[in-house]
């Protein structure tokens, strides 16, 4: 669930619209909705389930060679370390332009509930992109990210609401790219501020402060795609500066991947044989990178390989994050319906796309249909669909399918409301705000339509 396409702004403007955001709580989680039970709050309810829920579906090697085909089906998904190490200017300079002018010319509202003016995008944010400054061949930097970090469709924090008061859903807000993510750098704001970057799934714009410059591809290479490396596979891990595990670095998030340090030994033995020795990125003062030694518990949730792709697993990775919260394109350290997918599924080494359309591309179609329609089709897909594997796909959201149990199917997901009344111009709700397991009946007491009704795809990643 995403896309839509910092600047140095006047103080008063930005601290006008922070001061004016005020979230409400969020819910106590995780939430039990419609006819799920406090059992199905597990993950081996489901997997018991299963006739043979530990067969590995996928080897390491068709895990590479099924990423290999996303990125040739989706623009956006990118190796890289395969980029030219040129490109012409004026490919970027178009990119640029399409995103300044679509977001200049919708109407939106900052966090005060005003409209925000043209002026601001002609005298604040144009000089920022410098659009004409793009060189006629761009000469690539490579970086890489000194922890998770936004990117966004233009160089500034300041949030940009397609509805009044619809402050959790800031639509320059593209995706969080997480620590040690690489990236291509094609030009930067004229404060020096932002970069304009190519991650692995995402184009757009990070803040500068994130990003540490390597001094050519290769040695980021040599950590960034290290043969030696850990996986988190729980929903966060603790990194620390020292082995006592005193001083916490950061807290990167699920399916991050780290690169390992070799280990000094003493006598034959690992001087540090309670934790793992990791690499961590950091900016110097001139923007160039260095790397740090730093700590993880060997008692994390983390592996020294990516999980074995089964059903069990995917499973046991989607309930680790259940009751975690919700969050578009990454923001509050939470997930939205495709980051949450995404999420689950790096753990075993699959490169998803990161927008829940794309994510409906790929794999096994088994599927499509028109919203409130083909009901007896959607659910003889369903009836025989394996749980974990099959993705199930509305417009702007993605869930991942459960099984059936008597008449319902159930699914997890990370949502942010339930509709519950008739009249749209009310759109009475009820917020969810976290990954949940509900069934597909969700949301059928209201205007939307239950989320069974609005399936358009269903497919296999297999």
């Amino acid at each position: 669930m995403l896309r839509t396409l910092f600047l140095i702004i006047p103080f008063l403007f930005a601290a006008t619209h922070a001061m004016a955001e005020e979230l409400p709580p969020l819910p106590n989680g995780p939430l039990i909705l419609t006819s799920a039970t406090p059992a199905m709050q597990s993950s081996e309810f489901w997997i018991r389930r299963l006739p043979d829920p530990d067969a590995v579906i996928k080897t390491p090697e068709q895990i590479a060679n099924f990423n290999e085909f996303v990125r040739n089906l989706v623009k956006e998904n990118v190796d890289i370390f395969r980029l030219d190490l040129t490109r012409p200017g004026r490919q970027i300079t178009s990119q640029l332009e399409l995103e300044f002018n679509t977001l200049r010319n919708r109407k939106l509202f900052g966090t005060d509930d005003k409209y925000i003016q043209k002026n601001f995008f002609d005298e604040t944010i144009k000089p920022l992109v410098q659009i004409d400054k793009v060189p006629g061949t761009i000469r690539m930097r490579w970086g890489a990210a000194v922890r998770a970090t936004s990117v966004r469709a233009l160089p500034t924090m300041v949030k940009m609401l397609e509805d009044r008061g619809d402050v959790e859903f800031d639509q320059l807000q593209f995706t969080l790219i997480k620590l040690w993510t690489p990236v291509g750098i094609f030009h930067q704001s004229s404060d020096g501020q932002w970069f304009y970057v190519q991650a692995p799934y995402v184009r757009g714009w990070v803040r500068a402060r994130d990003i540490a410059v390597f001094p050519s591809r290769p040695e980021l290479k040599k950590y960034a795609s290290s043969g030696r490396y850990l996986v988190v596979t729980g929903e966060g891990v603790n990194v620390w500066k020292d082995s006592q595990m005193t001083t916490l670095l950061q807290r990167p998030s699920m399916g991050t991947v780290i690169p390992r340090a070799p280990v000094p030994s003493q006598g034959g033995l690992s001087s540090d044989s309670g934790s793992y020795l990791v690499w961590i990125p950091y900016r110097k003062k001139d923007g160039t990178a260095g790397v740090a030694k730093a700590y993880i518990s060997r008692k994390s949730d983390v592996r020294t390989s990516f999980l074995p792709y089964t059903q069990a697993n995917v499973i046991r990775q989607a309930f680790k994050l259940l009751g975690r919260r919700y969050g578009w394109g990454g923001q509050y350290n939470g997930r939205d319906c495709s980051g949450f997918v995404q999420d689950v599924f790096l753990g075993f080494g699959f490169a998803f796309p990161r927008d829940s359309k794309q994510q409906g591309w790929i794999g096994i179609q088994l599927g499509f249909f028109e919203p409130f329609e083909d009901a007896a089709a959607k659910a003889k897909i369903l009836n025989s669909a394996r749980p974990a594997l099959t993705l199930l796909r509305m417009p702007k959201h993605q869930m991942i399918y459960l099984g059936r149990i008597e008449q319902q199917y159930y699914v997890i997901h990370s949502t942010w409301a339930e509709r519950t009344g008739y009249d749209p111009k009310k759109d009475e709700k009820n917020r969810i705000n976290q990954v949940v397991v509900s069934d597909l009946n969700l949301n059928g007491d209201s205007y939307i339509g239950s989320l069974f009704d609005r399936i358009i795809s269903m497919n296999e990643v297999e």
